[in-house]
């Protein structure tokens, strides 16, 4: 029977890979983004974030994202799995208004992501785009369609009404939650995947937290159910919270995942998911189908990078 034998969690924001002079170009970003709010909160924070806004301290918290992420990729290649079940969310990448499933599971035997245009992208994106895609040749991820089909039955069986999704659109990449594993997680290493979306972002069919942990819980049975002797890797990609950082509501998911505490994860208030913090659901996800293990290792660094205090509460996490 397929054993998962280590799980993951790490945040996947550009910021995780960007030096301190790429943070203020990050903050430009969002001060283009009407969901920051970005004037109104820069006149009620601004004296409070002074001191997280030096730059030589931008530069000691993107060292140690750096090390954590190294930390990770040690951990997983130690690990020696045979395949990667990666919880993550599409972002209008692979889904568009034609479809964008509550939860869904890929069943096909590969999936493609294509160069990206430099010219295209933001100027803070530029210097870090390598950590998401592509810049040249189409990179192939293999798929584990065997593991996909038998998570999406059993799911069904367990009441969960999963959308299987087998091919891929003409002209859409796979998604940055989940290139990142590969381009950051696995230093480049191909390991086939089981990409597992999750709606963190769309609104009306958004999951509750309460599903999202019952989801983790019965993904667990059915890759524990698969009669196949292979070795899985369970990675819960993106969050914490961002681009407005809400230290408070991370250190409530922090506390519950080092504690294991069902309750308390699965009582987050939805409000506080809005926007980019809704990629909170998916380490939710992964904490369900791991609660059978502990957290060994976590690293929280919260990436204030302006006066409006935008960023991200990067976190990473290993648990065995």
């Amino acid at each position: 029977m397929a054993k998962i034998v280590l799980g993951i969690g790490s945040s996947h924001s550009p910021q995780v890979s960007s030096p301190a002079e790429v943070w203020s170009m990050h903050a430009d970003r969002d001060r283009l983004n009407p969901e920051t709010n970005f004037e109104e909160r820069s006149q009620e924070l601004a004296a409070t974030l002074e001191e997280h806004l030096d730059p030589k301290l931008w530069q000691e918290k993107y060292e140690m994202c750096n090390a954590a992420v190294n930390h990770l990729n040690k951990e997983i290649l130690a690990a020696d799995p045979d395949i990667l079940v990666v919880i993550g969310d599409d972002q209008e990448e692979l889904f568009m208004n034609e479809a964008k499933p509550t939860f869904g599971v890929f069943n096909g035997t590969e999936l493609k992501d294509f160069p990206v245009k430099l010219d295209d992208l933001h100027p803070s994106l530029r210097p870090v785009i390598w950590a998401w895609h592509t810049t040249e040749n189409t990179d192939i991820y293999p798929t584990e369609s065997g593991l996909g089909n038998h998570i999406i039955e059993q799911m069904m069986l367990d009441g969960f009404d999963v959308s299987q999704s087998t091919t891929q659109v003409e002209g859409r990449s796979i998604g940055h939650a989940y290139t990142f594993v590969r381009r950051r997680l696995l230093s480049n290493k191909t390991i086939p995947m089981v990409p597992i979306f999750v709606n963190c972002f769309f609104p009306p069919n958004k999951p509750t937290p309460a599903r999202c942990y019952e989801f983790g819980k019965a993904l667990r049975k059915a890759i524990e159910s698969w009669g196949e002797d292979k070795r899985v890797v369970i990675i819960g990609s993106g969050g914490l919270s961002h681009f407005k950082l809400d230290e408070k509501l991370d250190e409530v998911v922090i506390d519950g995942l080092k504690r294991g505490d069902e309750e308390v994860l699965k009582s987050i208030p939805r409000e506080k998911l809005e926007g980019a913090s809704g990629e909170i659901l998916n380490w939710i996800v992964a904490a369900g189908a791991l609660e059978d293990k502990k957290v060994e290792y976590l690293e929280y660094v919260a990436g204030y990078r302006s006066p409006a205090g935008t960023g991200v509460g990067m976190t990473f996490a290993v648990w065995k």
